[in-house]
């Protein structure tokens, strides 16, 4: 077999999982080889590259493979659940110009690449904590397996070779589905704090029928005359408070309602669905959503949305449904 020296690396890594509170849960045996795969992560760090240098370049050493093996097994020693990851050769297709000036495309070959591959974060912040005490520790960790000789590009301004530091998604998943599924945990916390969260939705999907926005509720008076916005007391609470009592209404009147609080708004759903097919979207469609009603007067038709009467303090408070609800996904649902 022809061994090759010198290895290219680009070292990039961040903290993972504190090594004292790891150690005796990860794995680590000589000789086998952890692979990445779609279960790992979602997120992740890039703890390097490796690849092989140019031609000139070469002498006798590890071959990328084997570089890459040998700093996961340390890594793993240490107590951070560490794999490799093979980006294949690849084809890169360029159009240029000639020297006729006559155009023509040209393919270059990119290098194949071992990337090494740590961590298993839900999500950039959710265990940010313990990246940051694990970061510490990695900075300073100066890895025996590059010491076997190999040409390494450092991170500008960093002083070690494992000094640099970033998150990166689980280059096997799809980014977009990672983001949206990424779970907030500031989120679940205070909408854990309700009955019939939307959390709790058995289903894939549902169907938004009220939304509520800081300050947008309308109160009707005692007198049934007047009405004004909650301006004078409205907020992120109220709206979230309001949301609740629908949910509350709509479950007494035995309809499957939940309640949702996001950082702009709070919304009412009905129904659990597992396609977005389900017929019954469109039967919650049309009993929530507004609809064209002739103008006695004029004879022409207008839109009228649905609405619900709810006590409170000052009287009673009118909501509105949303005129065109809206089938969504529930969230945070893997």
């Amino acid at each position: 077999m022809r061994v090759l020296s010198g290895i290219l690396v680009a070292l990039l890594f961040s903290g993972l999982c504190t090594p004292s509170t790891a150690l005796a849960k990860i794995e680590a045996v000589k000789g086998k080889q952890y692979t990445l795969t779609k279960k790992h992560g979602p997120w992740m760090v890039m703890v390097a590259v490796f690849s092989e240098p140019p031609e000139e370049l070469k002498t006798e050493g590890l071959t990328p493979e084997q570089a890459a093996e040998e700093l996961v097994y340390e890594l793993r020693l240490k107590g951070i659940p560490a794999y490799t990851y093979r980006r294949e050769m690849t084809y890169e297709t360029v159009e240029t110009v000639n020297r006729l000036q006559q155009s023509e495309k040209r393919k270059y070959k990119l290098d194949t690449e071992i990337c090494v591959l740590a961590g298993n974060y839900q999500g950039p912040e959710a265990d940010r904590e313990l990246a940051k005490r694990t970061l510490a520790w990695v900075k300073e960790f100066q890895p025996k397996s590059l010491e076997q000789g190999g040409i390494y590009k450092q991170t500008p301004g960093q002083p070690g070779l494992l000094s640099g530091a970033f998150l990166t998604i689980n280059p096997l998943l799809d980014p977009e589905v990672v983001k949206k599924n990424q779970r907030d945990p500031e989120l679940i916390r205070y909408n854990r704090h309700y009955d019939h969260s939307l959390l709790d939705n058995p289903g894939k999907y549902t169907v938004t029928v009220a939304s509520f926005y800081p300050n947008s509720v309308t109160l009707i008076g005692s007198g049934g005359n007047s009405s004004k916005k909650l301006s004078d007391k409205g907020g992120f609470a109220e709206a979230a408070d309001q949301a609740w009592q629908v949910t509350r209404a709509l479950r007494e009147r035995n309809i499957e309602a939940y309640v949702f609080h996001d950082h702009k708004r709070s919304i009412v759903t009905v129904g659990s669905f597992e396609s977005t097919s389900d017929p019954r979207i469109e039967e919650i469609r049309k009993m929530f959503g507004a609809r064209l009603v002739p103008d006695p007067t004029t004879g022409q038709s207008q839109l009228i949305g649905e609405v619900i009467v709810l006590p409170s303090q000052d009287g009673q408070w009118m909501c509105t449904f949303d005129p065109n609800p809206e089938t969504i996904e529930v969230p945070f649902r893997k």
